[in-house]
């Protein structure tokens, strides 16, 4: 098992690859607690004709509760879809076919029970849960709206507690809460890169664990068998803690085989995962096909609007009246992942009646004092 090879084919290609399907979502909060869901994408002639099995450059399956729109070249705003025969001006491209595709909910609960991501998108199993809660305050209305990213099943047999405190585990997932406060460029260097060791260390046991039960599940087939299948067992944990460490570079290189051999002081192993079609080398072949991986293909460029201003954008990058959050599989890996804002409202009209209710009042003194007999301190 050599892991200074699987770190960077699975670890850090997840980083890779969750930057190359980045995908843009936005939500939208109105004020009287109706929503909708947006996403804009470019399309070729394919799927303007009305093919989407070939060709959906969306997360969604685009059924009836779907809108298309689109704008060609020009920033009119066109709403048939699809378009027969379509034609390209000549010499032109995708890029300046923007395609909107939008659907439209009653209110936040009914956008996080029906909304679906498409069967081969990666995150389809991921189901959300949105709410929105207004108040009323006279003068203001304060929105607070809630979206729930359920946590993902990831490793389970080393627990976080192992190698890391849960504050730790969720800053280097999600980035809260803030450990970093107080700290220069130095002391931040040296912190993260003491917390990646422990991140390391958490991800190499798991698959040392995960390798290991598929070693112990292929016992009969180890020839000779220089330990019994029990005392193999046993030692798992030993023969890890006694080879982990890292290099200069941050690296880790854990060869399971060589790490047997040299604990039981045979060749044994090594020559059962060098066997032809050895089920050892098929295993670790097969490592970054590991089930949970596919969550981490992908990201999603989350836009938020509420109504009014916002006063609580949570962690979110604030673009004029628009709140952005990276999303990744990243921020589900420890629990749920929240995102939450609040926005508030003037309520126009308030001031208005309220005003009015002024003059009215002042006006009615000024008329008494004109009225004979009044009487005044």
């Amino acid at each position: 098992m050599k892991l200074r090879i699987l770190i960077p084919l699975v670890t850090i290609s997840i980083l890779t690859f969750s930057c190359t399907d980045n995908k843009e979502m936005l939500t939208v909060i109105n004020a009287d607690g109706t929503c909708y869901r947006e996403f804009t994408h470019t399309a070729d002639s394919v799927f303007m004709n009305g093919d989407t099995a070939k060709n959906n450059p969306f997360p969604v399956d685009l059924d009836s509760g779907w809108k298309i729109s689109w704008t060609y070249l020009t920033p009119e705003i066109h709403t048939n879809w699809p378009v027969k025969n379509w034609k390209w001006e000549k010499g032109d491209t995708t890029k300046n076919l923007i395609v909107t595709a939008r659907h439209n909910f009653t209110n936040a609960p009914e956008m996080g029970e029906k909304f679906r991501f498409r069967k081969s998108y990666e995150w389809h199993n991921i189901k959300t849960m949105s709410s929105l809660k207004k108040k009323f305050r006279w003068f203001y209305t304060y929105y607070t709206y809630k979206e729930v990213y359920p946590k993902i099943k990831t490793f389970d047999n080393v627990p976080f507690s192992a190698y890391m405190t849960s504050d730790e585990a969720s800053f280097w997932f999600t980035g809260k809460p803030d450990l970093l406060k107080g700290m220069n460029g130095v002391e931040i260097r040296e912190y993260i890169g003491d917390l990646e060791n422990k991140y390391n260390s958490w991800f190499t046991h798991n698959l040392w664990n995960i390798e290991y039960k598929a070693l112990l599940a292929n016992y009969d087939l180890l020839d000779p068998k220089p330990v019994s299948k029990k005392r193999l067992e046993q030692a798992r944990d030993s023969v890890f803690k006694k080879n982990m460490n890292f290099k200069e570079n941050g690296e880790m290189e854990l060869e399971m085989d060589k790490c047997l051999d040299n604990y039981y002081k045979t060749t044994a192993f090594s020559t059962f995962w060098n066997k032809k079609e050895s089920p050892m080398k098929k295993f670790e072949d097969n490592l970054d096909s590991l089930e949970f991986i596919k969550y981490f293909t992908t990201s999603i460029d989350y836009k938020l609007l509420l109504p009014g201003k916002i006063i609580e954008p949570d962690n979110a990058v604030v673009h004029g009246d628009t709140l952005v959050w990276r999303l990744t599989a990243y921020r589900m890996v420890t629990s749920d992942y929240e995102i939450t804002a609040q926005s508030r409202k003037v309520n126009l009209w308030a001031f208005i009646l309220s005003g009015l209710i002024v003059v009215i009042a002042i006006g009615s003194y000024f008329v008494k004092l004109r009225k004979p007999g009044f009487k005044h301190f």
